[in-house]
Order: C-alpha cells, then sequence, then structure tokens
C-alpha cells in the first residue's frame, strides 16, 4: 500500500499538489470566517448570545411625503431660522467666527433644499400632488429667502 502511494506521488505534477494546497487553504479561510463580520473587529465576539435590545426593535417606518415635507419646515424653523437672523443681526465681515457661522448656514440650508428636492412627486395622485407641490414650494421660498439674505453679507 505504501508503494502505491509512492508511485502515484511521484507521478503526479508539484503544481498539482501546489494548486490543492491553495484551494485547501481558500475553502478553510472562508469557512472560519463568521457570516456577519461586516465592520466588526474580532474582539468580544464571542458574546454572541448577549443580544441588546436594538437589536429587537423594528426598523422605522417610512415617512409620508406629508411627513418628509413637514420635517424639513420644522428643522429649518427650528435649527436655522432664528440662527440665521440672529447672525444677519450681528454679522461682522472681520470676524471669522461670524464668517464660519455663515457658511455653516449656507450649507445646511443648501443640504434642507436637496432634500425637498429629493421628495419625489411624479407617481402622487394628482390632487395630492398640488397641494404638496405647493407646500413644498412655499417651504423652499422660506429657504430661499434666508440663503439670499446670507448671501448679502459677503
Amino acid at each position: 500500500m505504501v508503494e502505491d502511494w509512492k508511485s502515484k506521488l511521484s507521478k503526479t505534477s508539484t503544481s498539482t499538489y501546489v494548486v490543492l494546497a491553495v484551494i485547501a487553504v481558500v475553502f478553510l479561510i472562508t469557512a472560519r470566517r463568521p457570516k456577519s463580520s461586516k465592520g466588526k473587529s474580532g474582539k468580544g465576539s464571542s458574546n454572541k448570545s448577549k443580544k441588546t435590545k436594538s437589536q429587537f426593535e423594528k426598523a422605522p417606518v417610512p415617512l409620508t411625503l406629508e411627513e418628509q415635507i413637514d420635517n424639513v419646515s420644522l428643522r429649518y424653523n427650528n435649527e436655522l431660522r432664528g440662527r440665521s437672523s440672529d447672525l444677519i443681526n450681528r454679522f461682522n465681515a472681520e470676524d471669522e467666527k461670524d464668517i464660519y457661522e455663515r457658511n455653516y448656514c449656507n450649507e445646511m440650508l443648501l443640504k434642507l433644499l436637496i432634500e425637498l428636492d429629493g421628495i419625489d412627486l411624479i407617481n402622487v395622485d394628482e390632487s395630492l400632488r398640488k397641494s404638496l407641490k405647493n407646500k413644498r414650494k412655499a417651504v423652499i421660498k422660506q429657504i430661499q429667502g434666508m440663503l439670499k439674505s446670507l448671501d448679502s453679507l459677503k
């Protein structure tokens, strides 16, 4: 039996053994890798049985188109309108903090405009589309007015 193996080994080329070894290594690496290792370091992976509360929570419910528009409007009114108005009243073109604040408010307002632009009203019923368009248009005009005021500070 040993003689059979010796004769078979001598007949098989070395490259065949290299290919088999590579296949075995690849198989072992993929078989040992955890299935959900995305974004995790290898540390602490032994605590697989511990589940946190957030893992069992449901995914957030997508907002309706009207809620998306209202969300942008609320963020503008609560976060940026007062901040931008205060900046306009006290702006000093030589103060670097004021220039930074102006640029920050400008960027955040543009971000809100981009969010409003991403609200797709094409597949909406005609009667609802008109009211949503008017609502979105009003918010866009508010934001553009504030952007115009901020741009006049330059």
